[in-house]
C-alpha cells in the first residue's frame, strides 16, 4: 500500500525553502569563485603570450607601449 505524502506545516515549508536557499548560495558563491580564478588564469595567459610575441620581435614593453599610444 503506497504511503500518502506529509503535509508539512508552514513552518517546516519555511525551514526547508531556507535551508534550499542557504544550499544555493553557497553553490553560488564557490562558482562565482571558480569564475573569478578562470578570469584570472585566462588574463595570465593571454599577457603571457603577448609578452611572448612582444620578445620574439625583439621589441621591448616601452616600444609597444609607445606604438599603441601614436594613435
Amino acid at each position: 500500500m503506497a504511503r500518502g505524502r506529509k503535509n508539512y506545516t508552514l513552518e517546516e515549508q519555511l525551514d526547508k525553502i531556507t535551508a534550499e536557499i542557504n544550499n544555493m548560495e553557497s553553490s553560488l558563491t564557490e562558482l562565482k569563485a571558480a569564475k573569478k580564478e578562470i578570469e584570472k588564469e585566462i588574463k595570465t595567459k593571454r599577457l603571457e603570450e603577448l609578452n611572448d610575441l612582444i620578445e620574439a620581435n625583439g621589441m621591448t614593453f616601452d616600444e609597444v607601449k609607445e606604438l599603441l599610444k601614436k594613435d
